[in-house]
């Protein structure tokens, strides 16, 4: 209801109610004034006719007042005139309304139910009584005087009305109009911007209210455009910093990716231990450097909210177990316990980021073993269900040096350390717990820090993971036993080694790494320099495969590709798999819709590179190769029976493999990858026994796959094959076979090993 209404309904009430005041009162007057009027004239004329009577009855003259009263009625409104004597007997009576009883306490006027006024008068002369009379007097005349004096009041008044409506109307128009005018330009400026003035010529309060609108609006048109400017501005910044970061991205992982790729291909070569030395800890810079780069590139995608969590369904269990075992080496180096904890409220499958739940953890437990040089880490891992989603608790407990309470506050601060002064033993950029808090509350979580100075700190955050349907659980372990039957697949496919390869790379840096990585695996390739030169290589020679770099002088990755998909039908199946530096959100999602197969991202180590080749080159078994001819791989058994011939030393290792391994690498890289291998080897063992104790299937299953894989590559093919089995056996949920096979790999493991480690001993040679 606007103003204007408001304003002319209120003074309408007011009028109404004065004018209705107004016209009862003079209803009510004029009712009194009638009645007392009647009441006046009936005592008059009852004590004129009682006098007049009082003779003619004092002598018996009745006749007379007989007389008398015929002439008192045709002179008065006179319904009935009755005349009795001392003794109540009637002397004479007469009237039109003969049969009326007299009732003296009747009302007066209209509510009178006969229409008679009653009176009732002794007779009395000489303080003697000689009867009484009794006259009625009719009230038709007065009801209906009162009645036209109301309806002509009510007609004024209905007239007053509508004329008081149409006043208000006015007033309310008056009153209202430059406040009518002001809103028009309040909705003017909400609607269209500032800039609308308000014509006002009131000099009183609402010209004052209307000039400083004027004044205001003024102010606004200035303040609008400023704030646009700053606008566009901002936004073109935004487009700046998102081409920066693109950019940055790009030219920052590509040297890196050169200096890890030729450090891990030294790492390969024959170097005395100091030079091993300094391999490392440049390999250590190398990769810390890497981490702080994905920091900053993380927290700027935040800042520019171009951050977005995926949401798909994933087994939690071996998502913790598999973050657990990425510190395991660390952990031992350190000599510190680390163990996991997972209540039985924790479902299986979840629904999530699983990604992002990793790099949370992956961060408060680095921080943990970094900071902790005794004693141990602890994770803790608890849900429940609230509101229809999962709400997991994750605690990540250590005894290390703790954090003192004035640090705490700002603890979570970007580039902010605990220990930020020169003297600090512990590198980092200080982004890690801002980017876990960020996490964590686009996970609708909180995260907290107790910390007690010299005995250790504990991280404990919430988050909230919607429950995974039951089709969505089976899908995923549809994929799951998918792959891992590819997995075992692949154990009895070789991958040519004279597959026709393109790499398609502007960096000299990035095609030595390349060059020595796949010939180090067997393969011979052909480098262009840019998009233009690999279509020119792909019309000339049909390749296998294609390694395409994004940015590139003279024509991009993504325009080479499809160009190359529009050849002929071969090269639009031929495999092309993005080779770059790009790292922003939506990049993989732009290669894979300009007609790329694959996304692999720099840096890369040689095991992306060559997991890569197996899963588009891979070939039958019956293909006709010379790995396939020399090598025993793609014989060995899948039964579920138990391997046979145990001290068969050739079992155990098979050489064949060693030498194979040799030819595709070189004989001076053998001791080491044995060592590490044996070190691993042992450390998984373990985890196997403990998983099988404590019927961990998820972990039996997970450590079992890994086991097989690694021990098939180093030649422990009878390890290998038993590995194989407890995992086969956990896929299909035969849980006892899968435990009864863990019982008697460790023995197994401890005389294939052995068996490696003297095998180690007697030396490589190509």
């Amino acid at each position: 209801m606007t103003f204007r209404l408001k304003t002319i309904i209120g003074i309408s009430i007011i009028q109404c109610i004065m004018l209705l005041i107004l016209v009862f009162s003079s209803v009510k007057f004029i009712s009194d004034s009638n009645e007392q009027r009647l009441i006046a004239r009936a005592n008059a004329s009852v004590h004129m006719f009682s006098n007049a009577i009082k003779d003619p009855i004092l002598n018996n003259q009745y006749d007379k007042v007989a007389s008398l009263m015929d002439d008192f009625i045709a002179l008065e409104k006179i319904c009935y005139i009755r005349i009795f004597r001392e003794d109540g007997s009637l002397i004479v009576e007469g009237g039109p309304k003969l049969h009326e009883v007299a009732n003296p306490n009747s009302s007066i006027l209209h509510n009178a139910s006969d229409g008679t006024y009653d009176v009732i008068l002794p007779i009395i002369t000489n303080d003697k009584t000689l009867g009484k009379v009794e006259i009625g007097f009719g009230t038709h005349g007065e009801n209906t005087f009162l009645s036209q004096a109301k309806s002509w009041i009510y007609a004024i008044a209905s007239i007053e009305l509508i004329f008081v409506i149409g006043l208000s109307f006015l007033l309310g128009n008056a009153l209202t109009r430059n406040l009518h005018k002001l809103k028009k330009a309040v909705n003017t400026v909400a609607s269209q911007g500032p800039g609308a003035q308000v014509d006002i010529s009131s000099t009183g309060d609402l010209g004052d209210v209307a000039q400083a609108f004027n004044t205001m609006s003024l102010k606004l048109v200035q303040n609008y455009q400023d704030l646009q400017q700053a606008r566009n501005e901002a936004e073109a910044a935004n487009k700046s910093k998102s081409r920066f970061l693109a950019s940055m991205s790009h030219e920052i992982r590509t040297p890196m990716n050169s200096v890890l790729g030729l450090l891990a291909i030294l790492k390969e070569t024959s170097l005395k231990p100091n030079q091993k030395e300094l391999v490392n800890t440049a390999t250590d810079s190398s990769e810390l450097l890497l981490s702080i780069i994905n920091d900053i590139l993380d927290f700027s995608r935040m800042e520019a909210n171009t951050f977005y969590l995926e949401n798909h369904t994933f087994n939690i269990h071996k998502s913790l177990n598999s973050v657990l075992k990425t510190f395991h080496p660390q952990a031992q180096s350190k000599q510190l316990e680390l163990s996991l904890v997972i209540t039985d409220n924790v479902p299986t499958y979840v629904q999530g980021d699983a990604h992002r739940l990793r790099q949370i953890l992956l961060n408060l437990i680095g921080n943990s073993l970094k900071f902790t040089d005794d004693g141990q880490v602890q994770i803790l891992i608890d849900a429940k269900e609230h509101e229809g989603r999962i709400q997991l608790h994750c605690s990540v407990q250590n005894s290390g040096i703790g954090i003192q309470q004035e640090q705490l506050e700002y603890l979570f601060d970007e580039f902010t350390m605990a220990d930020s002064s020169f003297s600090r033993t512990h590198e980092g950029s200080g982004l890690g717990l801002a980017i876990c808090q960020r996490l964590v509350h686009m996970m609708d979580g909180t995260i907290t820090v107790n910390s007690q100075y010299g005995l250790g700190s504990e991280f404990s955050f919430n988050i909230q993971l919607d429950k995974a349907t039951t089709k969505e659980i089976n899908h995923l372990l549809s994929n799951e036993k998918i792959e891992q039957q590819r997995d075992i697949e692949q154990q009895k496919t070789c991958v040519f080694s004279d597959a026709n390869i393109l790499v398609v790379e502007d960096n000299h840096a990035n095609q030595i790494v390349i060059k020595n990585t796949l010939n180090y695996a067997g393969y011979s390739i052909d480098i262009a320099q840019n998009g233009k030169e690999a279509i020119t290589k792909a019309i000339n020679t049909q390749y296998d495969l294609i390694f395409m770099d994004i940015s590139m002088p003279e024509m991009d990755g993504m325009t080479a590709t499809k160009k190359i998909r529009s050849l002929s039908d071969a090269h639009k199946h031929m495999p092309i798999i993005a080779l770059t530096a790009h790292a922003l959100s939506g990049d993989k999602e732009r290669f894979i819709e300009a007609g790329m197969t694959d996304y692999l991202s720099k840096p890369f180590n040689r095991s992306n590179l060559l997991e890569c080749l197996a899963k588009y080159l891979f070939k039958e078994s019956k293909q006709d190769t010379s790995f396939c001819q020399e090598c025993d791989l793609c014989e060995f058994n899948e039964s579920t029976e138990e391997p046979k011939n145990m001290d068969n030393e050739l079992l155990l290792v098979d050489e064949q493999i060693i030498q194979q391994i040799i030819t595709d690498t070189d004989a001076s890289v053998m001791p080491e990858l044995i060592r590490f291998y044996i070190i691993e080897s042992k450390e998984r063992v373990e985890t196997i026994s403990n998983a099988a104790k404590n019927k961990d299937l998820y972990a039996l299953e997970f450590e079992s796959h890994t086991l097989g894989s690694s021990a098939l590559t180093l030649g422990n093919v009878a390890l290998s094959t038993l590995a194989r089995e407890i995992e086969i056996h956990c896929i299909n949920q035969q849980f006892d076979d899968a435990l009864e096979k863990a019982a008697h790999l460790p023995d197994l493991a401890t005389l294939s090993l052995d068996a490696l480690e003297q095998r180690n001993k007697q030396g490589f040679s190509k």
